[in-house]
Formats: structure tokens, sequence, C-alpha cells
């Protein structure tokens, strides 16, 4: 009986040792806010470069959005439950560290090309391991080493530089970015998120740590809030004067009710083919206090699955019922930004989104090419 009992009490212990060290992760931690979640999911198809410090070349844009979290530099375990935590982003099912959900916004109000700053060596899973390394880093004046090299920075003419706040100034990795390239003559824009501590130093660092740029006023977004936040992103993006890009050859010009609209065309198959029945003219209703839709004159062929959220300025076609939309309003509106039917983007409207709260409820738009 004593033996039974005492191969019991060990078969339990682990399971107690583990409940322990569970509890312990609950704590908070204000000094290192960004807790990302889970990098090894298995829905994350996030390819990374093969050798340490391979160029890459985001793009041809104007505009970089480069950012730092431990989203994408920790190898979390698959099954981790990250879901309740503030700096975690669960959108359409799919999991966002909450830096990277700011640079997605940034680049839908402005265009630009979005880079995830990567370090060779993966940060712990443990917070209190990260905390600790951060400090150990901080003091020691650490540079960590980055996986890549963006080869055309030259070409860049603005550079958005985004981070969680740790221990009250920037990640290290930030500065081994910036030391990394000359920023003279570029506009350099910081923004970052937050537990309710600011900014701290980190606007400060990142101003001296490019000499020769101009840097403009950043923005400090508390995690926590960071889900209903693109509203304030894009007031803050309009009060600091940076518009949106627009790409070459890719430009439209849409009529409706004496007004007219600019906006941008994807380069996809799909856009390819609508831009082709250009001008496209169409008669468009009111929806929602969201959208002007309508049905479209041909059925393209070049569909794809679609999705089932929007962003304000989205130019959209449904294939379920043939049918084309301006989405200009109320995408942070739970009640109204989630979709029943599957929209596959085309294009982008880039000028002021107001307007369309003032037009006629149904009116004939017609989609060109700018002159």
């Amino acid at each position: 009986m004593m033996k039974r009992i005492l191969i019991a009490l060990m078969l339990l212990a682990p399971s107690l040792t583990l409940i322990g060290c569970g509890n312990e992760d609950n704590e908070i931690r204000p000094e290192v806010p960004e807790q990302p979640g889970n990098n090894g999911d298995d829905n994350d198809d996030t390819e990374e470069p093969e050798n340490p410090g391979t160029p890459v070349t985001p793009g041809n844009s104007k505009t970089l959005i480069a950012y730092f979290s431990r989203w994408g530099n920790t190898e979390y375990p698959a099954d981790v439950d990250a879901s309740t935590s503030a700096s975690i982003q669960i959108r359409n099912g799919n999991k966002y560290g909450t830096t990277e959900v700011v640079a997605q916004y940034i680049q839908s109000a402005v265009g630009g090309d979005i880079h995830l700053i990567e370090t060779t060596n993966r940060y712990p899973v443990s917070f209190d391991d990260v905390r600790d390394l951060n400090h150990a880093e901080q003091a020691a004046g650490t540079l960590p080493t980055l996986k890549s090299k963006i080869e055309n920075m030259t070409e860049y003419e603005t550079v958005f530089i985004g981070y969680p706040v740790w221990a009250v100034d920037v990640p290290q990795a930030i500065k081994s970015f910036l030391s990394a390239y000359d920023m003279s003559g570029k506009k350099v824009i910081p923004f970052c998120t937050h537990d309710g501590y600011g900014a701290g130093r980190s606007f400060t660092t990142i101003k001296n740590a490019v000499a020769g740029a101009t840097t403009l006023d950043g923005i400090a977004l508390l995690a926590s809030d960071v889900s209903s936040a693109e509203t304030q992103v894009q007031n803050w993006l309009r009060g600091i004067g940076i518009e949106r890009e627009e790409p070459q050859g890719k430009t439209i010009t849409i009529t409706a009710g004496g007004r007219t609209f600019t906006g941008t065309w994807l380069d996809t198959p799909l856009a390819k083919e609508i831009k082709g029945m250009f001008p496209l003219k169409a008669t468009l209703g009111r929806y929602g206090g969201r959208e002007y839709y309508g049905s479209m004159p041909q059925h393209p062929t070049n569909t794809e699955e679609g999705q089932l959220h929007f962003e304000n300025g989205d130019i959209t076609y449904c294939p379920s019922n043939n049918t084309i939309a301006i989405f200009y309003a109320k995408a942070d509106d739970p009640s109204m930004g989630q979709l029943t039917m599957r929209i596959i983007p085309i294009g982008k409207v880039t000028s002021d989104l107001t307007a369309f709260d003032e037009m006629e409820s149904r009116l004939e738009f017609t989609f060109d090419n700018s002159k």
C-alpha cells in the first residue's frame, strides 16, 4: 500500500510544478509591454531568409514601414494561448502582434512597404527572460545582429519606425536597424505601443540615431486600444502632413453625383481584368452607412476566395452576386465591419471618405484611368 502511495505522489509532482510556472507567467510586467502570441502557429506561412544578412527588397514604394516586435522574433510553441493578452490582436481568426497591426493601419492609410525587423538570434519565450535580456543589452549597449538588410534603402524618402516600448526606450534591435543605414535627407517617423507608460525616451533615442534626417511627431498607442485605433492613426498621419502615396500608373478617378474622387488600383489579375473594362459605369446604392454597391455590367473571371472584412476606402468585387462596392466607413464597428459574403479588394479610394456621407443614396459611378 505504501508503495502505491509513493508512486502516485511521484506522478503528481510534475503536474504541480507545471501549474506553479503557469501562474507565475500571468503576472503584469510593464517594463516590456508587448507580449506577442504564436509565431509558430500552423497558419503562419511566413518564409524566413535562408541566410542571416540576406539583402531584401520590400518593394518600389517611396515609403517604408519598418517595425520590430517579439511576434516574428520568438519561436512560440504551436499551442500557445495568447488570446487574452492585450498585446495580441486577433483578426479573422489570425493572430498579429500589436505593433504589426499599427503598421498595417499606416500602410492602409498612406501606402508603402512593410518590413519586419528580425534578429538573427530569437528572443526567449519566457517573459522574464526577455526582460532580463533586454536590460542586459541596454546596459552593455549591445546591438543585436539582424537577419536581413534592405538593399534599396536609398530609394525610400519616408521611413516609419515601429516598436513596443521596452524599459522606457526602444528595443536594441531598433538601434541595430537605424545604425545600418544613412537616413540623411529622409523623413523618419516613430510609432510605438505600450502598456500605460507612454513613449518614454524612445522618440528622443530615434531622433538622436538619425542624424541628418527630419523627424516628425510620433504616436504612442496603449496596446489594449490598438484594435480600435485605426481612425486615431489616420488623424495622426493627417496632422503630421503625411498623405497617401500614389503609385505611378495605378491611379484612377471615380466620379459620382458631380464629385470626383481619386484612387489606386491593385496589381492583381482580377483588378487588371476589371480595369480593362474602363471606363466602367455602374449604378451603386448606399447600404448601412458604410458602402455604395451595385451590379457589374460584366462578369469577371479572375476571381478568388475573398475575405469577410474590409478597410475604409476599399474598392471590392463580390463574386457571389457580381457586385462592385466602395466601403467608406465603419470598418471598426463590430456590428458592421464583419461581412456575410466574401469580397475581393481591387483598389482603394484615396480621397476624403467623409464626402460619401453627403451624397444621394443612389448614383451612377464611373471608374476610369486618371488623365
